[in-house]
C-alpha cells in the first residue's frame, strides 16, 4: 500500500481577519488529491489587525504627515519609508520558529509557501529551513504572475520551483513531481532556478468544477467574527483602471464567471463547516455578471437564513449595473450590509484620466439609494494621481460634502505606480502624457514604483488636500450604522 503524503501549506498572507481564500483552495486541492495537508498561518498572532478603523484625533494628526507634501516633509517621508520598508520585510523570527517546529513535528514531503511580496526574507529562511531537510519548497502568489517578478525571486536559495497559474485542477501532480525529482518545467506558469520555464499558464477556462475551499486548519478561535471569504468569479468585469493592478497581475487574468447556484452551493456548505452565516465576497467587482449578482441576492436567505454579507461593487455608467434603487433594496433583504466601491476622485476629469468608467452623477445616484436601502457604505479615493490639481480635489472635497450623510468610511491612498499596471504600459511609451512626473523607478522584487509629482508640493494643492482630509476625518470619526459593526475593517 502506498504511504500517504504530506504537505505544510505555509500561510504567509495573514493580515486579514478571515482565513485566506487561495490557501483555501490549495488546501482543497491537495486533499482531494490525497495528501495529508497542514496549514500553518504564523503571522495570526499579530491580530487585532484591520484595514481601517474609526478615526481618533491621532488618526486624522497621522494621516496629514502621511499625505503631507511640503518639499520639506517629503525628505523625512523617503528616510521614513525606508525605515519601514525594512522592517515589514525583515524576517521576523516567530516565522520561523514556528515552521521550523511544524517541520520537525510533521516531517512533511512538501513545502508550500503562500506570500505577499513583502516576505521575501522570510521567504528565504522557510526555504533554508526546508532544504535542510531535504525537502522541496514551492512558492506561489498571485503577484508571481508578472514574469519580472518571478525572474527576481526564483534565485532564493533553497527554492524548488515559483508557481504562477491557476492549479485548482492540477497542485497534487506538480507537488508529486516536485516530491519526486522530476521535471518540473513542463508545468505551465513555473519558474525554475535554473532559468527553465514551464509552457505559459492560461488561465482556467471555465470555474464551474471548482472545489470547495477547504479552511481547516485556519485559527478560527482568533478571528473576532467568523466570516467566510468567497468570490463568485475571477477577474473583473471592467478592468480598464489603469491604477489597478488586480485587473492585469494579480487576480485578473481574464474575467470569468461562476453559476449562482455553484456559489451558494458552497456558501451552504461553508456555513454548516465553520459555523457562521456571515461572508465577505472578494471580488474586484461582484456586480460583474448581472446574472450570477442577481442570482446571490436572490437565493442568499433561502441557503443562509438571516445570514449577512459584504462586497464591492463597480458604478458603472454605461448601460445596466445592477445598482438600481430596487435591486439595493432586494440586496439588503437577501443580507447585503456593507457596500464598498472605488469613487477615488470627486473630479470627472480625474475619473475619465483613470479610466473608471464611472461618472460622479451615477456614483452619487447609488450613494443615495444605497444609504436608502440601509446599507453601509465605504469608498475608496486616490490621492495624487499624476494630471491631479488644487481644483480636481476640491471636487472631490465637494463631493464628499455633498454625500457625508449616506458614507460610513472613505479610505484614502496614495497614488502608487504599480508594474504591469495600463499606468505602467502608458508611462512607458508616452511620459510626455504625465506633466509634473519625475524620477519614476520600477521595483520588480516588491513590484512597485516610486516617484515624484511636482505639483503636490504646490502650496494651492497642499491646502485643498488639507481641505479634503478635513472632510474625510469628518467621515470617519462616525460609527459605522448598526448592524454593520462586525464587518466593519474588512474591506
Amino acid at each position: 500500500m502506498t504511504e500517504q503524503r504530506s504537505a505544510l501549506v505555509v500561510d504567509l498572507n495573514n493580515f486579514a481577519r478571515y482565513p485566506t481564500l487561495a490557501v483555501g483552495y490549495l488546501a482543497s486541492a491537495l486533499r482531494r488529491g490525497g495528501y495529508d495537508v497542514s496549514v500553518l498561518s504564523p503571522l495570526a498572532s499579530r491580530f487585532p489587525t484591520m484595514k481601517e478603523r474609526q478615526w481618533g484625533w491621532w488618526d486624522y494628526a497621522q494621516r496629514r504627515v502621511y499625505f503631507a507634501t511640503h518639499p520639506a516633509v517629503i525628505r523625512m517621508h523617503d528616510a521614513l519609508a525606508d525605515r519601514r520598508r525594512k522592517w515589514v520585510t525583515r524576517a521576523d523570527p516567530r516565522v520561523a520558529k514556528e515552521t521550523a517546529r511544524a517541520m520537525d513535528e510533521l516531517r512533511p514531503d512538501a513545502l508550500l509557501l503562500s506570500a505577499y511580496l513583502d516576505y521575501g526574507s522570510a521567504v528565504g529562511e522557510l526555504a533554508r529551513i526546508a532544504a535542510g531537510q531535504g525537502v522541496p519548497v514551492l512558492l506561489g502568489g498571485p503577484a508571481f504572475n508578472m514574469p519580472e517578478v518571478a525572474a527576481e525571486w526564483v534565485g532564493i536559495a533553497g527554492l524548488t520551483a515559483i508557481v504562477a497559474a491557476e492549479v485548482d485542477h492540477s497542485l497534487p501532480q506538480l507537488v508529486d513531481a516536485a516530491i519526486s525529482g522530476a521535471d518540473l518545467s513542463t508545468f505551465p506558469g513555473v519558474y525554475l532556478p535554473d532559468g527553465r520555464r514551464g509552457p505559459a499558464a492560461r488561465p482556467l477556462r471555465s470555474l464551474d468544477a471548482l472545489p470547495v475551499p477547504d479552511f481547516e486548519g485556519f485559527p478560527w478561535h482568533l478571528y473576532p467574527n467568523r466570516v467566510i471569504p468567497a468570490m463568485t468569479g475571477r477577474g473583473c468585469g471592467w478592468g480598464h483602471c489603469t491604477f489597478c493592478s488586480d485587473v492585469k497581475v494579480v487576480n485578473g487574468l481574464t474575467f470569468r464567471s461562476r453559476p449562482p447556484e455553484a456559489v451558494l452551493d458552497e456558501l451552504e456548505e461553508q456555513s454548516s463547516r465553520y459555523g457562521t452565516r456571515d461572508v465577505i465576497f472578494l471580488d474586484i467587482k461582484l456586480n460583474s455578471d448581472l446574472g450570477t449578482w442577481r442570482g446571490i441576492i436572490d437565493g442568499f436567505q433561502a441557503r443562509l437564513p438571516g445570514g449577512r454579507w459584504i462586497g464591492t461593487v463597480h458604478v458603472q455608467s454605461s448601460g445596466e449595473n445592477g445598482l438600481s434603487r430596487d435591486e439595493l433594496d432586494a440586496a439588503a433583504h437577501a443580507g447585503l450590509t456593507r457596500i464598498s466601491f472605488g469613487l477615488e476622485t470627486g473630479s470627472q476629469r480625474m475619473n475619465n484620466l483613470m479610466a473608471k468608467g464611472t461618472s460622479t452623477e451615477r456614483m452619487s445616484q447609488f450613494l443615495a439609494d444605497a444609504h436608502a436601502a440601509g446599507i453601509s457604505v465605504r469608498a475608496t479615493a486616490i490621492l495624487g494621481y499624476p494630471g491631479e490639481t488644487a481644483a480636481d480635489l476640491d471636487e472631490t472635497t465637494r463631493f464628499l460634502d455633498t454625500h457625508a450623510r449616506f458614507l460610513d468610511r472613505v479610505q484614502m491612498s496614495r497614488f502608487t505606480p504599480l508594474p504591469g499596471t495600463r499606468f505602467h504600459e502608458l508611462y512607458e511609451h508616452h511620459p510626455e502624457r504625465f506633466n509634473g512626473l519625475t524620477d519614476v523607478r520600477w521595483d520588480y522584487r516588491l513590484r512597485r514604483g516610486t516617484y515624484r509629482y511636482r505639483h503636490a508640493s504646490d502650496p494651492s494643492y497642499r491646502k485643498a488636500k488639507a481641505r479634503l482630509l478635513k472632510t474625510v476625518y469628518g467621515i470617519n470619526r462616525r460609527q459605522l450604522r448598526p448592524g454593520a459593526e462586525c464587518f466593519d475593517g474588512l474591506m
